[in-house]
This record gives C-alpha cells, structure tokens and sequence, in this order.
C-alpha cells in the first residue's frame, strides 16, 4: 500500500499483449509537492500517466486522488475532481488566440449551451469578462501576457507549453500532471519554464507530478524523483539520492 498522498497508486499493472507495460507500480505524490518521474523511453512513463488521468483502464491495482477511488472514472472526471494533465505535443487551438485558448479550458462555462446564451445574454456576458480577466491574471502569472492576441500557431515551443499549462490552470486544478514539459526548448526557455512551474507551486499551492528527461533541471525543483524501468519502480528518493542510485546510473543515465 503506498504512503498517503494527494495522489497514490496501488500495485498497478497494464498489459498490452504479451508486453507488461506497467508492473507493480506503487507511488504516492503529497501535497504542495513537485515530484519527477523519470525514465528510458519505452519505460512506461507515458502509459502511467495515461492510466491516472482515466485514458487506460488498469488490469490490476487502483489509483486514488485524495483518499477516492479514481481508476474506474473517464478521464472528465478526473479532471472535474482537479487532476488535470498536459500532453509532451501540446493540444492547442492554432488558429485561436493565446487567450482564447486559455478561455476554453475554464469549467462550468455558460457557452456551452446554446439555449443559455439567448436566455440570459447580460449574465453570460458578464462571465465571459471574468473568464478573460481570470485568463489573463494566468498569462501573467506565466509572464506571457504579451502574447494574449497573437495566434497560438505564431508563438515558440516554450511558449506553447507554457500556454498548455495555463490553460490547465483555468479549470482551477489541485494537481497537474506534466508529461515533459521542457521538451524540445532550449536550457534557458526549460528553466523558466520549471521555475514557473516552482512560482505555481508556491502561489497557488498547487501539486506536481513531471515527467521530464532532463534531469538536472528537474533536480533543481524537485521535492522526491520516482524512477521507472520497464514498468516497474526502481529507485525513489531525493534528486541527489536518485541521480547517484548504481541502479539508474546503470540503467537510465547509461553509465558504468
């Protein structure tokens, strides 16, 4: 049984064919914590994550968020419940603008129906303004601001997983689930990216869970770094526990 968390796992195992993808996982992420999760490709990271957030249904085990059973729940669920994730290609809206793609991310927003708008225009319209103000107050938080108009297609890498993020946050989450949200940028732009993600963490208290290749900056922001190897937990602890681990120096960091 793991430890309680905000967020815990039990025993996990997914298959797929003869392929065990995840195998006896157990975990626990506390609250107002950002904990790593790292690993190989084709170690099963992606695949756990999918299994949390209610994309893969588990063969075995249980996730709980906050004391509750969420393994049998759809993935708008899990999200109405505050466990929100991000993917590591982020899945904007080109065509629509920084803002506009922040916007469409909050809960509960009127415009979804139809009949709504027409019988309490005045209403709807006073919360499409919080809803823009709320996004806005994100962007800032994000310090990218400047970028509220401009097409989601005309902005950098980096700035479009920052983007992602906020949107995630327009849903007023408890806890995200990061999938390598520094991929693909460049040292500079991935450090301001986890130090926003450390500003978020303070500010909102909000709890993290990443999964992210490059260790030095996760180590930098990390509270505890999970490591998985062909489906299974090998070694947990503390960045500088983890990364010295004869076992992840063996299999991930491929040295020795």
């Amino acid at each position: 049984m793991a430890e309680e968390g905000l967020l815990s796992t039990e025993n996990l195992v997914k298959t797929f064919g003869t392929l065990r993808a995840i195998d006896d996982v157990t975990l626990s992420v506390k609250p107002n914590t950002i904990t790593g999760l790292i690993g190989p490709n084709g170690s099963g990271k992606t695949t756990l994550f999918n299994i949390i957030s209610g994309i893969y249904s588990p063969d075995k085990g249980h996730v709980y968020f906050d004391g509750i059973d969420i393994d049998d729940l759809e993935p708008h669920e899990i999200w109405s419940k505050g466990l929100v994730r991000t993917f590591q290609i982020p899945r904007l809206f080109q065509r629509l603008t920084v803002l506009d793609n922040v916007m469409l991310g909050s809960q509960g927003n009127p415009g979804e129906s139809f009949l709504g708008i027409f019988r309490n225009w005045g209403a709807w319209r006073r919360h499409e303004e919080e809803i823009a103000m709320k996004a806005m107050e994100i962007l800032r938080l994000l310090e990218i601001d400047h970028l509220a108009l401009s097409p989601a297609s005309d902005i950098s890498g980096g700035q479009m997983k920052l983007l992602e993020i906020g949107r995630a946050l327009m849903s007023r989450p408890r806890m995200l689930l990061l999938d390598e949200p520094a991929a693909g940028v460049n040292p500079t732009l991935a450090r301001r990216i986890f130090e926003r993600i450390a500003h978020l963490r303070e500010r909102l208290g909000l709890t993290f869970f990443i999964i992210e290749h490059r260790i030095d900056i996760l180590s930098e922001h990390a509270d505890k770094i999970y490591v998985l190897h062909e489906g299974r937990i090998i070694a947990e602890g503390k960045p500088e526990e983890v990364v010295n681990d004869p076992k992840v120096v063996g299999v991930y960091l491929g040295e020795g």
